[in-house]
């Protein structure tokens, strides 16, 4: 055999190698990760609502605690399937101004923010290129879940401080207000009601150097004295606990979201996102 023969046999099966461990790993990476080709096309986008990504359940039950590993698989099958994250800026863009969308858009939210918010959900976005929107208490950044753990709710959690939620906004995602310390708002006089939507737009706006547009509410209370509050402190738009799609004609402060607990299956996860 020649010597030119030996090297392209040799090259050959370096590339064979190179090419199947690829197709090895793309199958792991992508294990059991189904198509969502059989659904029609979502007549609207959906808003997915997560509070806490954190393997450890002493920091809560699944009904707000969703593992990182059950975490990663839904990323991977959005990103498997086409999704691609966008801001609620871009949503409000899209429906009042016409701005181009991708094909599959997705907005990922969270509430409260949690230090794990930080620790375990940005790298697992990062890794796959997606961004969210954490709404944040002012109260409790750099502090602790005083909110729920003072109601017996929730044990005690860490929340994420200024340089965390800094380096979230300069990676590109949205930080929104989630009021002061986190009361049910359609249940206090609506001064009060008016101060935690207010405050806590100036205290994030001071910290972050930039506008703060969007508003969840605690707990998902509201009403509508309370959603033109939120209008009326100068928000774009506001989000609920209230399950469905974000849609042109919606009330853009009442915008509906898809819960996700650490209960659900994978299956689950699909089923949710596809139902409505």
């Amino acid at each position: 055999m020649s010597a030119a023969k030996k090297i392209f046999l040799v090259s050959l099966i370096v590339v064979t190698l190179i090419l199947t461990g690829t197709g090895m790993w793309y199958q792991r990476q992508y294990k059991a990760i189904p198509s969502d080709a059989k659904y029609p096309k979502l007549e609207g986008i959906p808003i997915l609502m997560y509070h806490k990504v954190n393997p450890d359940p002493r920091t809560g039950g699944l009904g707000l605690r969703v593992p990182p590993d059950k975490f990663e698989w839904q990323m991977k099958y959005l990103k498997r399937n086409g999704y691609e994250t966008v801001s609620l800026e871009d949503v409000m863009d899209h429906f009042e101004k016409g701005k181009h969308l991708p094909d599959k858009p997705i907005v990922i939210t969270f509430d409260d923010g949690y230090k794990d918010n930080y620790r375990f959900a940005y790298p697992i976005m990062k890794k796959y290129g997606y961004t969210g929107t954490v709404f944040v208490v002012s109260k409790a950044i750099g502090n602790t879940n005083f909110f729920d753990v003072e109601k017996k709710l929730q044990p005690e959690n860490k929340m994420m401080d200024w340089h965390e939620i800094r380096e979230l906004a300069e990676a590109g995602f949205t930080i929104g207000a989630h009021t002061v310390d986190h009361p049910h708002l359609a249940e206090v006089p609506p001064e009060a009601a008016r101060h935690q939507i207010e405050e806590s737009k100036r205290a994030l706006e001071y910290g972050l150097k930039k506008p703060v547009e969007f508003f969840a509410y605690p707990y998902g209370s509201y009403n509508d004295t309370v959603a033109d509050l939120v209008k009326q402190a100068g928000y774009r738009a506001a989000v609920t606990t209230e399950l469905g799609l974000a849609k042109a004609d919606s009330n853009p402060f009442k915008l509906r979201r898809i819960r996700v607990t650490g209960h659900y299956s994978n299956e689950k996860f699909i089923e949710e996102l596809h139902k409505y």
